[in-house]
């Protein structure tokens, strides 16, 4: 395994990655070889690596692309993701890439058809859809248990852009992230909307909002211009004719890293938060009952050693499923379940439909 990175994302996965081996109850599981980390940041990449066990590191593409590597994972900044994943495919690696995909439908298409023409594998980090609450809801939905889908609403939200003296970063200039809060909270539900119901989205209207337009950035000592929303709002009409909104804020303090769903239909309903992601409440027009069916990690994924049973879940354990799931993939194991490049591709094109919709103030039809 080779990882690009050495941020948030890409800490979270290294710690997945050094956790197979702690958590898989599995004979037959290969083992994990980290080999290489790179970052373009000189001053983090060797602390990176040396903590999370990675036998090299390096801020440079030669000395990384080898073709040695038989899979690349990519939780560098967002403009990036298309061409490091072009590279690692070049360089006959299978890739995980963190979300969005990338910044443009465009870039996502081409990466889809150059991972087929290769035979290379791929999955991208919406691993939202893999929360135990998400797998029991959609299950429950696929069985009809709330009949048929009226209403999806979603909010998704926490605090790092709510107060004015927060220096400036990559994710704040739509050059290198492609959006804002929607770009990097919001596909969560944007691609949960459609995987939990079963549907697709057939209209998007989209409104962003950028509530501190100036931040201080460190490394020029100066003032500059933040050109991403700190809010956004999207309304969804499905191809049933049943509707959904979505929430996403990066000014909510106090809720830290929330995320809850609620799912309507004629016959009941379902909600969930992902601070309880073992955990939904249903409700069922036939009891008039609301019930709580809590069905943790390790009654979803039984190769789990940890977390033991009545552990605290943190969602973050999403990202050593989904590596666990891909390393079965690519090693022919078994062929589990993983959000591919072609979910990827799809939720960048529900993505870049909503900033479209912002920017033109009118809905999108999508095809």
């Amino acid at each position: 395994m080779g990882l690009i990175g050495s941020g948030w994302s890409a800490n979270a996965q290294a710690w997945a990655l050094r956790a197979l081996r702690f958590t898989v109850r599995e004979d037959g599981f290969p083992e994990v070889e980290l080999v290489r980390a790179m970052s373009s940041t000189p001053s983090k990449i060797e602390s990176f690596a040396r903590q999370f066990g990675f036998k090299e590191w390096t801020t440079k593409e030669g000395d990384f692309f080898k073709g040695d590597l038989d899979v690349v994972i990519i939780a560098s900044p967002n403009n990036t993701h298309a061409y490091y994943a072009s590279r690692a495919i070049e360089s006959g690696a299978d890739i995980i890439v963190e979300k969005p995909f990338t910044v443009t439908v465009e870039e996502a298409r081409e990466i889809v058809s150059k991972a087929k023409k290769s035979r290379r594998r791929g999955a991208i980090c919406l691993v939202s859809r893999l929360l135990p609450a998400s797998v029991v809801t959609r299950e429950l939905i696929s069985r009809g248990e709330i009949g048929e889908i009226r209403e999806f609403r979603a909010v998704i939200a926490h605090a790092k852009h709510a107060y004015a003296d927060t220096p400036f970063e990559w994710r704040m200039s739509r050059e290198v992230a492609g959006g804002g809060v929607f770009a990097d909270l919001g596909v969560h539900p944007l691609d949960l909307s459609e995987n939990l119901t079963g549907l697709k989205v057939k209209r998007i209207w989209g409104r962003t909002y950028t509530l501190v337009s100036e931040r201080f950035d460190p490394r020029v000592g100066q003032k500059v211009k933040v050109d991403t929303e700190d809010v956004g709002f999207a309304v969804l009409e499905f191809e049933n004719g049943g509707v959904g909104s979505i929430e996403a804020s990066k000014v909510s303090p106090g809720f830290e890293e929330q995320m809850r769903i609620e799912i309507h239909g004629d016959k009941g309903g379902i909600r969930f938060s992902i601070t309880e992601p073992q955990t939904i409440y249903i409700f069922k027009r036939g009891t008039s009952r609301v019930e709580k069916v809590t069905r943790g990690f390790e009654d979803i994924y039984p190769w789990l050693i940890w977390p033991a049973p009545k552990s605290f879940e943190g969602w973050v354990y999403a990202y050593l499923i989904l590596h666990k799931n891909f390393i079965d993939n690519v090693s022919g194991l078994r062929e589990s379940t993983v959000p591919t490049l072609e979910d990827g591709l799809r939720s960048q094109v529900l993505l870049s439909s909503f900033y479209e919709s912002s920017t033109k103030g009118e809905p999108i039809d999508l095809e």
